[in-house]
């Protein structure tokens, strides 16, 4: 149903302030691209733009001077698609997801508005803003509302009909000209006098293809110009002119234009706008023209092949075009400048890993628009770097994208590539393996390899997984290859571990490919190995989604239905072709176990080893090593992921940072689990002096591995004494050894290992409220 009338007249939920704020001692961070610009406004000398990753302005006279928002600065969304700078100096950022968020660039804070998020509208995407004296109209995927800007509240019910036009129908534009309100939607053309009773339908009138020259009704975009209003569709312009519309089909190289026409803006006697082809739903041949009000029937081509989601002119004359893919294109004296904030290439993070120097790589995957939006990405604690076919050639330019990434031992980022084979990245040098320089095969024509898992066995030699081949089980050190134990070249493998005893643990795609299930491959073993299928795995498993082995040796497997855990994988080496015994992955709350059920995307071991679980709909949960502890859960609603479905996860060891990926980007959260010292140095405690009581607890930074930490007054009193969770930190809330918070004073902190044999010490400065 539609918005509550109430909800728009009285009962608005606004909310002040940061919904997170980005202070870096929280330890989240949220990393996505701006590539995609979805609106652009205009605020004195910046720009501001709304994209798929949050929202950016710049000074196109100091364009690498960028600030960026995203949900931890106020924003309740990242996906953002509309944008408008009002004349009082505020920012309204519109989402897919309908929520509004308003930034005072005056005082620097945020509001939010809610009701369209909130509503039951299946879609509820904002398209638009339009301000009118006093009042901003959202365009949406369903109505038009109307809002007062000085007392921040809706006024009027939604206009959810148009005089004849199909209702719902999506609003693209909004055009307020000499009274006359009109809408560009889905259905049409519509128009009324903005001093009526809007939300009465019969008080709008109407143009389509049954009443009009239209030979399409979507309408997209709108313009007042040369004093007409023009209207761009999906088959050209149009414009009204003295109560009825017109045909618009100005001449380019002599050939009438008829092409959808998407956005479009004015600036003094020029109006400029974007046209494409449009092929059994395929857009291309993406230009942006110009037409001056001195000669109506000519048009002037001003850049081509950006795909275009915005359009405006600033007082300098730039022309600012937002792109699809290369951010905002400050158009100046027939040149191109693209201004895109630092970032990944694309919001699709489907794998990612830290390597031994702390950098995190990330890839898309193969699903999406994999060409030309795909890539591989890099971050090393400052900027991204993108790795695409544009800027690296010898990526290649065939199908489908690049699916994992992983690093060696010896500093070399491996790529695996459906499609492109295998890739090498060493520093700045980038080499590419198919058929043609390495033992991998090709499939269906030449160059067209394969790859997905990778891993390295314990004598550091590099496995892949060379998929629809007779040998798709690959050590590409030693360039020798092996077929499957069971299923031949129909085999469609997808990640890949090796476990202590140099067996090879491979899931296998849920769909493509004739078998199912978890199989494992030894070289040293007859027979080889063996297919574990669903219902061997567990009568309620139709999908594995991953294989990973813990510090322990063991293999965890992420299943559409929980984990399974094997926690002996020498059985298969003992009794080779055998099912080893399995378990399936239990939390104990209240002490009751309980088997876990969630669909599990993704597994990653960080330092203590704890795992993290990504799921497909409820963010992550943090567990103990063995599982059966729920140490933490975090998602949308209680932290700041952007996205409760994780694809990918990560834990960069030497800081304890654990990366999620997402189909929105990348959020890292800094936490305690980090590799613990090998030897003794002097512990550093934080923050110092520690506030009790707090909502925060103090660090403790510097210990060895399974360390007891005892704290100590300056009088030679102990006052508290714990076990630590094995790593490098620590962490203790103030309390003394009664659950009582400890008098202000001087501490001291001592940390040692089982038999005492290294001891840290530092000291700590209370201060009790």
């Amino acid at each position: 149903m539609m918005l509550k009338k109430l909800a728009f007249l009285a009962a608005i939920i606004i909310t002040c302030g940061n919904l997170y704020s980005q202070n870096t001692g929280n330890g989240w961070n949220i990393y996505t691209s701006f590539r995609e610009v979805k609106g652009i406004s205009l605020g004195g000398n910046s720009v501001w733009a709304a994209s798929s990753g949050g929202l950016f302005n710049f000074d196109p006279s100091l364009p690498s001077n960028i600030s960026k928002y995203t949900t931890l600065d106020g924003l309740s969304s990242n996906e953002l698609t509309a944008v408008s700078y009002s004349s009082d100096g505020r920012v309204w950022a519109g989402a897919f997801n309908g929520a509004i968020s308003v930034f005072n660039t005056n005082d620097q804070s945020w509001k939010q508005i809610t009701d369209i998020l909130n509503s039951t509208e299946p879609s509820k995407r904002v398209n638009a803003f339009y301000e009118y004296n006093n009042f901003m109209f959202f365009a949406t995927e369903f109505c038009i509302v109307k809002f007062n800007i000085p007392q921040f509240q809706f006024v009027d019910q939604p206009y959810t009909r148009f005089g004849t036009l199909t209702a719902p129908t999506p609003v693209y534009d909004i055009l307020v000209v000499n009274d006359t309100i009109w809408a560009a939607t889905r259905n049409g053309i519509a128009f009324a006098n903005i001093n009526t009773n809007l939300p009465i339908s019969s008080n709008w009138s109407s143009f389509t293809t049954t009443n009009s020259v239209m030979l399409d009704n979507q309408s997209n975009a709108m313009a007042y110009f040369n004093s007409r209003v023009y209207i761009g569709t999906d088959s050209g312009m149009v414009y009204f002119e003295n109560g009825a519309l017109n045909s618009y089909n100005p001449l380019f190289n002599g050939v009438p234009l008829s092409d959808p026409v998407g956005k479009m803006t004015v600036s003094g006697g020029t109006m400029y706008f974007t046209a494409y082809s449009n092929y059994e739903g395929y857009k291309g041949n993406f230009r942006t023209f110009k037409v001056n009000s001195n000669n109506l029937n000519n048009l002037e081509l001003v850049e081509a092949g950006n795909e275009v989601n915005s359009l405006k002119v600033n007082a300098a004359g730039d022309l600012l075009i937002g792109t699809v893919n290369n951010g905002v294109n400050i158009y100046r004296n027939g040149a191109n400048n693209y201004i895109i904030p630092n970032g990944p290439f694309s919001n699709l993070q489907s794998n990612i890993i830290v390597d031994q120097t702390g950098n995190v790589w990330s890839v898309s995957g193969s699903l999406g628009d994999w060409s030309p939006r795909s890539g591989i990405y890099k971050y090393d604690g400052t900027s991204w770097t993108n790795f695409t076919f544009s800027t690296n050639p010898v990526l290649g330019n065939g199908c489908c994208g690049w699916v994992n990434v992983y690093p060696d031992r010896l500093g070399n980022m491996w790529v695996s590539g459906w499609g492109n084979g295998l890739l090498k990245i060493n520093g700045n040098e980038l080499t590419r393996y198919d058929e043609s320089n390495s033992v991998l095969q090709a499939v269906g024509g030449p160059g067209f390899v394969l790859t997905y898992g990778t891993d390295e066995d314990n004598s550091g030699n590099l496995w892949v997984l060379n998929n629809f081949v007779t040998n798709s089980i690959v050590n590409f050190t030693q360039q020798t290859s092996y077929p499957p134990p069971i299923g031949g070249t129909a085999s469609f493998f997808t990640t890949l571990a090796i476990d202590n005893f140099n067996t090879k643990w491979m899931t296998l795609h849920p769909i493509e490919g004739n078998v199912r299930g978890l199989m494992y491959f030894n070289e040293g073993t007859s027979p080889t190995g063996a297919l574990i299928n669903y219902s061997q795995l567990g009568s309620d498993i139709g999908q594995v989604n991953q294989v990973v082995t813990d510090k322990n040796g063991e293999v965890w497997v992420a299943t559409n239905n929980g984990v399974i855990v094997i926690p002996n994988p020498e059985q298969v080496i003992n009794n080779p072709g055998s099912v080893p015994s399995l378990s399936k992955m239990r939390i104990i709350e209240n002490g009751i176990s309980t088997p876990l059920t969630e669909n599990v995307l993704s597994i990653a071991v960080d330092a203590l080893n704890n795992k993290w679980l990504g799921t497909i709909s409820d963010g992550v949960l943090y567990v103990s090593p063995d599982g059966s502890t729920l140490l933490a859960r975090y998602n949308t609603l209680n932290s700041p992921l952007i996205d409760n479905k994780i694809l990918s996860i990560s834990v960069d060891s030497e800081s304890g940072t654990a990366y999620f990926g997402s189909e929105k980007g990348i959020v890292s959260n800094k936490t305690i689990a980090v590799n613990p010292l090998a030897e003794c140095d002097k512990i550093k405690a934080g923050p110092n002096p520690f506030v009790v009581p707090s909502g925060s607890t103090l660090k403790i930074d510097g210990l060895v591995a399974e360390s007891t930490v005892k704290i100590i007054s300056i009088s030679g009193v102990l006052v508290a004494e714990f076990e630590t969770p094995g790593g490098r930190i620590a962490e203790w809330d103030g309390k003394d050894l009664n659950g009582n918070y400890v008098s202000s004073g001087i501490y001291i902190i001592a940390g040692f290992n089982k038999d005492a044999s290294k001891v840290c010490t530092g000291k700590v400065a209370i201060v009790r409220n």
